[in-house]
């Protein structure tokens, strides 16, 4: 429309007393151009008259969200992975009928944990502890008597654990012990951590000059606690969508936009994580909580007057937009690739993933990075690889997934200052997000043409991107496509070091093997980690053999 009916039809709304306007995003562009935007708050009925006028579009505006992976703290638990909501009767029983169970939790160094969630596995019954780490759960006796799993999220510091078939009692507490991290990797933080997802990717294969320098990526998430150790003074510039300002995106109300930023770009300092690309400029855009497509669209717009290069979309929405897709064409053609997370609904791609133009990256776990009794196990869904590799059951797929990465129990940054595991296929993105800004950066594709300061901006060089990821894929022909695309990247592959076909291994993570063995030694010891999911989950004792 002409700039002067975008005003009219703004102003019109805006005395209308059914409509209420609740922000515009973008500027009047001139004819071509991505069109102004408006969030309206109006009846159903307003909205389809206004849909009949010509040059207006109008869709509803979808909440953003993960699908609540539990590392996402109190995010909601009726989503815990599709395992669905609980049954009617379980939140309508009477008030006389209910019982309180009481669960202490606590570190292996026995001081209690705050804030730790606390929940039945497969129903909606949730609580967090407080400061003694003590949490109340109020329930129907029968799904006391019946509950599958007490499923137990330290806020950080520790690793999740699961309680199998718990005997709960209401007499008296029932403690819980959450392994630390420093029990698991000795000296960290004072150490550096090397995740198994860099030796899983290969980028422990690449040379120390290949740091990601020159290349911009944005963490589009739930903000980024800048005060972290290994951020401060690292994240140049953001942008709060929600807050609409330019600085409250140093707050990270969630952890997930802190812990992929800390993978990213960790300082390299010999401690705590170092990212994977500590050279890259990383920019914040935080569109969580309570985020909207409305704000992903400003994100973008955020992306593009930024001359981003690489675009980490950890959040999506279940139903097609016409203006997203749209902003997201128009992102690609200023050269900003769009790396998104497929989401944790464990159904098919949420958007953006699912659309032309973005990389769409499904998360893999890996079976002995975890402790034996973690959380973790909920998630092992199918058989998994000799190497105990397996799509963890929340990561969507189906047509459209272009590859895979890990997004399970992988220890990064969390806010304001601590570490902690989290997963998720926006962390698996993250993984992928690294390679894309160190193809860029340094593969020879991507080098400026002769008597250019640097190489063009446009959509050839995104499809050129992400064509050489997906070729430097590892399959992975023992797990569903359909879950993993084209496989794993390699980072080595993708920069042009390594040959096609020379992919990282995805060793065991037992130990080395014994150097004498026989073929069933070590058949045994390839099935190790599959043997002990299977006793933690109480499907095996400790002389039975898969």
């Amino acid at each position: 429309m002409p700039p002067t009916d975008v005003r009219a039809v703004l102003a019109q709304l805006e005395e209308d007393p059914a409509c209420t306007v609740v922000r515009t995003v973008g500027t009047v562009h001139p004819a071509g151009a991505f069109p102004r935007l408006a969030a309206v708050e109006m009846p159903a009925d307003r909205a389809a008259a206004l849909a009949r006028v010509p040059g207006l579009h109008i869709e509803p505006d979808q909440p953003l969200g993960r699908a609540a992976v539990r590392y996402d703290g109190r995010a909601g638990h009726a989503a815990f992975h599709g395992l669905g909501a609980p049954d009617a009767h379980e939140l309508d029983a009477p008030a006389g009928t209910l019982r309180t169970a009481a669960v202490e939790v606590g570190d292996d160094a026995g001081r209690p944990i705050e804030g730790a969630e606390v929940s039945l596995y497969g129903t909606a019954f949730t609580a967090y502890t407080g400061a003694e780490g003590r949490a109340e759960l109020t329930v129907p006796p029968d799904v006391l008597a019946s509950v599958r799993a007490l499923v137990v999220h330290p806020p950080r510091a520790c690793w999740p654990v699961v309680v199998n078939r718990p005997l709960l009692s209401v007499d008296a507490p029932n403690r819980v012990t959450c392994l630390r991290i420093t029990e698991t990797h000795p000296d960290f933080p004072d150490r550096q951590l090397d995740s198994w997802g860099t030796r899983a990717m290969g980028f422990d294969r690449l040379p120390p000059t290949h740091r990601g320098h020159g290349v911009r990526i944005a963490v589009i998430d739930s903000g980024v606690a800048a005060g972290h150790p290994d951020l401060s003074d690292r994240i140049p510039a953001g942008r709060d969508v929600i807050g609409q300002d330019d600085k409250s995106w140093e707050e990270d109300l969630i952890g997930g936009g802190t812990h992929n930023a800390v993978l990213l770009a960790g300082r390299d300092d010999g401690s705590g994580v170092v990212g994977l690309t500590p050279e890259a400029e990383v920019y914040a855009c935080r569109i969580a909580p309570e985020g909207w497509t409305l704000d992903l669209v400003e994100a973008l717009d955020y992306c593009i007057e930024q001359r981003i290069d690489v675009a980490l979309i950890a959040y999506g929405f279940p139903e097609h937009s016409p203006l997203v897709a749209a902003k997201i064409e128009e992102a690609r053609r200023n050269g900003v690739a769009c790396v998104a997370a497929a989401g944790d609904s464990g159904g098919a791609l949420s958007y953006p993933a699912a659309l032309p133009g973005v990389l769409a990256v499904g998360a893999i776990g890996q079976l002995g990075t975890f402790p034996p009794d973690g959380a973790d196990l909920v998630h092992l869904d199918g058989r998994p690889t000799p190497e105990g590799v397996f799509v963890p059951r929340f990561s969507a797929g189906g047509p459209g997934l272009d590859c895979c990465a890990p997004g399970l129990a992988i220890v990064s940054g969390l806010p304001p200052t601590s570490y902690g595991p989290r997963g998720g296929t926006g962390t698996a993105a993250a993984h992928v997000a690294a390679v894309a800004a160190l193809v860029l950066a340094h593969h020879p594709l991507f080098r400026p043409e002769p008597g250019r300061s640097q190489a063009a901006r446009d959509s050839i060089r995104v499809d050129r991107l992400f064509a050489v990821i997906r070729a430097s894929c590892r399959p992975l022909p023992q797990l569903d496509p359909s879950r993993v695309g084209a496989g794993l990247p390699d980072a080595a592959v993708a920069v042009g070091i390594a040959p096609q076909g020379t992919y990282a291994p995805v060793a065991v993570p037992y130990g080395p093997m014994p150097a004498l063995v026989t073929r069933e030694d070590q058949a045994a010891a390839l099935l190790e980690p599959l043997h002990a999911a299977m006793r933690a989950a109480g499907l095996a004792g400790e002389e039975e053999r898969p």
